[in-house]
């Protein structure tokens, strides 16, 4: 196999692979020990049926196998290339002597300039953030631990009501028989179970009808008790029984503090990372060729017309041509992107460790409540998945690496900064 390039425009490259009669008598070969061990023929024994007769049975199909060799070897040789998008074959000849092969591949385009040291990553301060986690974490627990006042009064939102109900099913049959349960009437809680209870007593007698999965049900319910909620003062006796290892609200506010502490530099350490990513495009200047913008917006757009959300996205940017020019920008940003990340792991041996990704495959199993085991099977066995994943674990590591080079400011008043530059945005 011999490889010349064409042409060359900044990132894009256009090759002439050839082939020559070895190799092709080699990928035929090839094909026959396979078809060999698949098939038998009448007349012939297994695995002894000769090329020529294998050409003759199978005719066009032979030569689209030899084809799908050749492809498969092209694609092989430029796999440890910097590709970017491709390789794509562009065109293909073949005959009994030789094989041709136009190949475009869209290369990582070179990086003109960084301006890392321009970055500027605001966050909150840890003792404003702490503060707030204390707060809102006592007014949780003293929320989750009431006072209960039993009353007769029908309930109303923010009571509790104890009940005790029997379900059957279509034919009557009893699924369940004086379960206990109970349940705080939250306004934003829109359940039939919740919403029908308001405005009850107890010793009243409630009847809810639901279906599941196209299957009715009958909820008979009892009353058993309502209660108002009040949510105590904060004493040291009462923080003794929202936490077991403190004797006062000083301790529960010290110990509250750590997790708070911790908690913050966890979540610092992230956003500081997500940050730079998600600014990144903006101090990295590339010298990236219109065709593979082009491309880039051309493999979009199919993907949206093949959802039939086209005209949507064109409705959305307000026009065909604002929608294209919006491609065009997220095309130049993701370009940027990989360019750099790949850059700046090769240049400083970042990598993805097999400790990581098991970390990852973890985080994965956790969040869909899969067993471990199940989840590595999926990711494995998935590439798209597992090249997502890889590819999140590497930007976190360039993040990471730029973070050094970041100048982090703390500022007060985090959160409504936020909201009123998201507000300006908007």
């Amino acid at each position: 196999m011999q490889k010349e390039l064409l042409s060359e425009e900044k990132n894009v490259k256009r090759y002439l692979v050839k082939f020559d009669k070895n190799d092709i008598t080699k990928a035929e070969d090839q094909i026959v020990r396979e078809l060999n061990q698949r098939y038998t023929f009448h007349g012939f024994r297994k695995g002894k049926v000769p090329k020529n007769v294998m050409k003759i049975k199978f005719g066009e199909d032979f030569v689209e196998m030899v084809r799908e060799i050749l492809i498969e070897k092209v694609e092989e040789e430029f796999k440890d290339a910097k590709v970017l998008f491709g390789p794509y074959i562009e065109s293909f000849a073949l005959d009994n002597e030789i094989a041709e092969v136009e190949v475009l591949i869209h290369e990582h385009p070179e990086v003109i300039s960084t301006k890392f040291e321009e970055l500027k990553v605001e966050v909150p301060t840890e003792k404003e953030v702490v503060e707030k986690f204390v707060e809102d974490r006592i007014k949780e627990l003293l929320e989750e631990n009431p006072i209960l006042e039993e009353k007769e009064e029908p309930a109303e939102i923010g009571d509790l009501v104890k009940v005790k109900y029997t379900v059957l099913n279509e034919e009557g049959k009893e699924l369940f028989k004086d379960k206990e349960s109970e349940y705080v009437l939250y306004e934003e809680d829109k359940r039939p179970m919740v919403t029908d209870l308001i405005g009850k007593k107890k010793g009243d007698y409630v009847e809810i009808n639901r279906e599941f999965e196209d299957k009715k049900y009958l909820y008979q319910i009892t009353v058993e008790g309502v209660y108002k909620r009040i949510v105590p003062e904060l004493t040291d006796e009462i923080a003794k029984t929202l936490d077991a290892e403190v004797n006062s609200v000083l301790e529960l506010k010290e110990k509250l503090s750590k997790e708070g502490a911790e908690s913050f530099r966890a979540w610092k350490d992230d956003y500081i990372k997500n940050y730079i990513l998600a600014e990144l495009h903006k101090y990295v200047e590339v010298d990236v060729s219109e065709e593979t913008i082009d491309d880039f917006v051309e493999k979009t757009l199919e993907r949206v017309k093949q959802s039939g959300k086209y005209d949507e996205e064109v409705e959305k940017y307000g026009g065909e041509e604002e929608y294209i020019n919006e491609l065009k920008e997220q095309a130049l940003k993701s370009v940027k992107e990989m360019t750099i990340i790949n850059k700046i792991a090769e240049e400083n041996n970042l990598k993805v460790e097999e400790k990581e990704l098991s970390e990852s495959i973890h985080s994965f199993a956790h969040m869909y409540r899969i067993p471990h085991d199940k989840a590595r099977e999926i990711i494995y066995s998935n590439a798209e998945i597992l090249g997502n994943l890889m590819w999140d674990i590497l930007s976190k590591k360039v993040a990471e690496h730029i973070s050094k080079n970041v100048e982090i400011i703390e500022v007060e008043n985090f959160e409504e900064k936020q909201n009123e530059e998201n507000k300006e945005e908007n």
